[in-house]
Parts: structure tokens; sequence; C-alpha cells
């Protein structure tokens, strides 16, 4: 009996989901997918490091690089394109090692949609990557508005092409700003905050966290 590849198709994230979460029968509880992003990570006074990611999952990743810290060493890892995660290192591996995730139901479920996006990326037209591109962020940044006032903000979440912002009071709509050092425009008012419009698109969630980051 012939399959309907459409029907597939639209099946496909919601067994992805199930799958990544471990709804599958007879299947561990988080399956990793392979996955190659950029990495920035930081180990209790060791600094900061940068890698390659390996394969992810909601509760855990693999990533390459020359550092391995000890066996139950805490990290905090900003991967690109799905953001900051926390956990322990779990393993080593001769490419790198891996680390244990700490996360909420909540978190996990944020990691898998974004795993699910990558695992099925290849099916998706331009305008849907572009829908996916916001990321949610818990970083601490600096406003400076047109007079020179530097404001204290959070970063709630972010794009390429933009972010938004926990800030007290809220600037107008219109007003030219410079996040971090990212030149922007605010374009509308959210629940304690804005959104900003970047003047000029940074090239990866990576570089962007980098440049919006409190100096």
């Amino acid at each position: 009996m012939a399959v309907d590849d459409q029907a597939l198709d639209q099946a496909a994230p919601s067994r992805a989901e199930a799958y990544l979460l471990g709804g599958i029968a007879d299947e561990r509880r988080h399956r990793r997918i392979f996955i190659s992003l950029p990495v920035r990570f930081m180990i209790a006074d060791q600094g900061e490091h940068r890698g390659v990611l390996f394969d992810m999952s909601p509760g855990g990743l693999s990533l390459t690089t020359d550092v391995r810290p000890a066996i139950g060493t805490r990290a905090v890892l900003y991967v690109d394109d799905i953001g900051r995660v926390e956990g322990v290192v779990s393993r080593h591996h001769p490419y790198g090692f891996a680390v244990r995730l700490a996360s909420t139901q909540n978190r996990r479920d944020k990691i898998a949609e974004r795993l699910i996006f990558h695992a099925n990326r290849h099916r998706l037209r331009d305008e849907q990557l572009r829908v996916h591109e916001r990321i949610e962020s818990d970083q601490e940044s600096r406003c400076v508005m047109p007079d020179g006032t530097d404001v204290v903000c959070r970063v709630v979440d972010l794009s390429l092409s933009g972010a938004a912002i926990a800030i007290d009071p809220q600037p107008p709509i219109g007003t030219e700003v410079m996040l971090g050092r990212m030149l922007g425009r605010i374009v509308r008012h959210i629940p304690h905050g804005v959104a900003i419009h970047f003047a000029i698109k940074a090239n990866s969630h990576t570089v962007l966290s980098d440049r919006l980051g409190r100096r």
C-alpha cells in the first residue's frame, strides 16, 4: 500500500518530538541528534572557551573542543541558535566532552523544539526559517538612549535582526538606542519592556550574544 508523502511530512515533526522526548516505546529517555553549531562555554576559574556542538538532546550534549574539564565540573554554555544551557561534565571523549544538562521541563521542551527545527530544516522554506530565528535569552545588557542615559536591562529573547528587552521605564516607540554594541530602533512595546529592530543584522547568535553583553 502506497504511503502519502505529504502525510508523512505532516506527521514527522510530532514523531520527531516524541522521539526526542522519549515518547516512543523502547527508546532511551532523551535521544540525541547530530547537529553542528558554534558553542561558547565557561568553566569556573578557567575562563571562556569555544567549541562546536557534535550532538544534543533535551537532556545533554556533546561538543568538540580541545578543553576537557574534570568530570563533575559545572559548565555554562551558549549554543548558537539554541541559547544558554547549564549542566555538569559527565564524560570525556577523544574529541571533547559531554555535558548532562540541568533544565526545567519547560526548558527541555523548548530545546526539543529547536532540535526538531534543525532536524527538519531541509524541509522548510526561507520564510519559515526566518520565523524560527528567535531564541530565548536571559542576558544582562545596557541600553544607551539618545541623550546618553545608560540603563541596565535584560535581553528576554533575540533574533539576528532584533531583540526583546525588559526595561523600565519604557522608551517611546521610534527611539534610536544602542543595545550593548548593537544599534537599533524601538519598534513596539511589550509587557515590562520593548522590542528593538537592529540597524544591521548579526551574522550568528553567538556573535550577537557577545555584542549584547554588558560591558
